[in-house]
């Protein structure tokens, strides 16, 4: 499974989005936490366009597999060749992967907390 989640970065930093998308089995459902970049894809040509509109290159700071999830935290390094990256040098994101018989399912886009890091809470009310 990890070997997949490797794959498929080397292929969004090299912008081989072909081969990213040849990584997905169809139908798949990908989600970003923001953006209108999601879709239930039903179609190769589906999967490579969400890969075509990716800002960012990606590097891997972990990976943790739990059954057919990985869970990949991704450091942002900087922009894909026909593209500027929107978030600050050095962010990072979560990506979950749900992987069946080598062939991604689900790509989804998750919040990530630093170990030790704060926690995103919500306010509480003041009667």
């Amino acid at each position: 499974m990890k070997a997949v989640v490797r794959a498929w970065t080397a292929n969004v930093n090299t912008e081989n989005n072909a081969a990213a998308a040849r990584l997905f089995s169809l139908p798949t459902l990908i989600s970003l936490m923001e953006g209108p970049y999601g879709c239930y894809c039903l179609s190769r040509a589906e999967v490579f366009d969400f890969h075509a509109q990716l800002l960012c290159t990606a590097r891997i700071v972990s990976i943790t597999v739990r059954a057919r999830v990985a869970t990949a935290v991704f450091g942002l390094p900087g922009d894909r060749l026909g593209s500027k990256c929107d978030s600050p040098r050095g962010s990072l994101t979560g990506v979950r992967f749900t992987i069946v018989r080598g062939k991604i399912t689900v790509w989804q886009q998750v919040w990530w907390k630093p170990p030790g890091g704060a926690t995103i809470r919500t306010h509480a009310r003041v009667p």
